[in-house]
């Protein structure tokens, strides 16, 4: 919270309701940053506030370290917002994680929100307003863009979840979809993929599972082939990843594959009317 992006951040967070308690700064424990107490660790911010969350904002050389320093201290949800972590730095995190039992959301995210409740992160808040339908992304302008689509309809989130564009990250689509049904909110699901890696296709099991009515988008339609696009997860390997594969899976799973932003709102219209 000391440096500038996660004090402005840290502000808008606590606007829309986020209970912001600590900051983690090495060597500049003992100081406030707009009334909020800041710790050299995170295990001294959890001591004396009980947080169990956290939003990382670190360069992406100390991204990685943050993650360990913050699943061995005992926090359950980790959102590192970082982009461009280095495989080498993250892949220990991500399995310490795992040992620990520490959610990671990204890295490479915006985050999450819940419009009645926490914003963990960068999303433009004021496009959400409460509703029945959960939003899970991979890119997180796609999403904002689906968000106001959605706004502009009349029709609210229960759940706005991106997971990031790399290839390795925490949370997979699976990971959180397979967790929707339970939570008593959702009425709907809105996917948003992209071309590259396999997460589409392996959510669908989850999506049929679920029994919840699915719109999904996939970007990346008319990408030239043999060419690297946008996000590190947009890696395809031979049919693995292609736009037609992840379309015929999800279909398979029973999801309706539009393909502009626009046209959400109307199938969504179709399927939960």
């Amino acid at each position: 919270m000391t440096g500038r992006a996660a004090r402005v951040h840290a502000q808008r967070m606590a606007v829309h309701g986020t209970r912001v308690v600590a900051g983690v700064a090495p060597g500049k424990g003992g100081q406030t940053v707009d009334g909020v107490p800041i710790h050299d660790t995170v295990q001294a911010a959890m001591s004396a506030t009980g947080a169990v969350t956290t939003v990382a904002f670190l360069p992406a050389k100390d991204a990685g370290e943050g993650l360990t320093e913050a699943a061995e201290a005992g926090i359950r949800l980790a959102v590192s917002v970082t982009e461009g972590v280095e495989a080498h730095d993250l892949l220990p995190a991500l399995a310490l994680a795992k040992v620990h039992g520490m959610r990671i959301i990204g890295p490479n995210t915006p985050g999450l929100l819940i419009p009645a409740g926490p914003l963990l992160g960068f999303l433009p808040s004021q496009f959400a307003q409460p509703g029945d339908c959960a939003v899970v992304s991979k890119s997180g302008t796609l999403s904002y863009e689906v968000v106001w689509e959605l706004r502009q309809a009349g029709l609210g989130l229960s759940l706005w979840v991106v997971i990031g564009g790399d290839q390795l990250k925490g949370s997979s689509f699976s990971d959180i979809i397979r967790n929707l049904p339970g939570d008593g909110k959702t009425r709907a699901i809105v996917m948003i993929g992209e071309i590259g890696g396999s997460d589409e296709e392996d959510s669908a099991p989850f999506l049929r599972e679920t029994g919840l009515p699915v719109v999904a988008l996939i970007a990346g339609r008319r990408a030239p082939t043999n060419r690297t696009m946008g996000h590190a997860g947009a890696m395809i390997a031979g049919d693995a990843g292609r736009y037609s594969v992840k379309v015929d899976a999800l279909e398979a799973a029973g999801a309706v594959v539009i393909s502009r932003p626009s046209e959400i709102p109307a199938a969504l219209g179709r399927l939960i009317a």
